[in-house]
């Protein structure tokens, strides 16, 4: 969905090599991040390991160990419940971790400094917004949420982009995480809103809200799930 360049290298073990566009601002500076909170997460949480970084041709790369399972949005009906389970499960470990030790920032002050910026360098994809939103341009999308910001964030350590694609269900049936460059500290309202939208994208027929709410250990605030879903269309 960046636009990068992924390409799984059939070695032992098998390989991905994710290769940035030069021309994309967003490419360069997700993929330092992913780089960076790959390293970080070693240890920390089931995430791939970094095999090697550096440039290509002037092109950013990285090159990671493939996770064995399947993405979460690649399972059946059937299973998706069970695959839901385990990554709300990564998702809580992941949140669990202490705040203070994480050295990457993104709290609403940078998350609305990032989507200002793309507004004023019309980056923000119109053509992908949510039916809701296709009448109100960016601008507008913006100065409403800037309007209706939450008068507190209950931070933790976040995946950023907790969409189904991004969590690897493994054949031990717990889930490891991928995709990782808008990781960091942030309202837990950030991963469980973009988690709850792609759960009704994927399976609708789903009862995600029940399944959220027996297997999430916080009670998730149906504000903040709105606001940071919609957030999530300036990005």
């Amino acid at each position: 969905m960046s636009g990068d360049l992924v390409f799984r290298i059939e070695s032992a073990p098998p390989l991905f090599a994710k290769i940035g566009d030069p021309a994309r601002r967003i490419s360069r500076r997700e993929m330092t991040r992913e780089i960076a909170a790959i390293d970080w997460l070693q240890g920390k949480a089931a995430a791939a390991r970094l095999v090697s970084a550096g440039d290509v041709d002037g092109r950013q790369a990285m090159v990671t160990e493939a996770l064995a399972g399947a993405p979460l949005h690649e399972l059946s009906a059937d299973a998706a419940a069970d695959g839901v389970v385990a990554a709300l499960d990564a998702l809580a470990r992941l949140h669990a971790l202490p705040i203070a030790s994480c050295p990457f920032d993104e709290r609403l002050d940078v998350k609305l400094a990032e989507a200002r910026l793309r507004v004023r360098l019309g980056e923000v994809e119109i053509e992908r917004l949510e039916p809701q939103n296709v009448a109100t341009s960016p601008k507008g999308l913006l100065e409403a949420l800037e309007a209706a910001r939450p008068a507190s964030e209950d931070l933790v350590v976040t995946h950023g982009d907790a969409c189904w694609p991004n969590f690897i269900v493994g054949p031990n049936g717990e889930a490891a995480v991928i995709d990782l460059g808008r990781f960091g500290v942030a309202d837990r309202h950030q991963d469980l809103a973009l988690f709850v939208r792609s759960a009704r994208y994927n399976v609708p027929q789903l009862d995600i809200e029940r399944l959220l709410a027996r297997h999430y250990p916080v009670a998730a605030s149906t504000e903040k799930l709105a606001y940071y879903r919609q957030l999530d269309e300036l990005y």
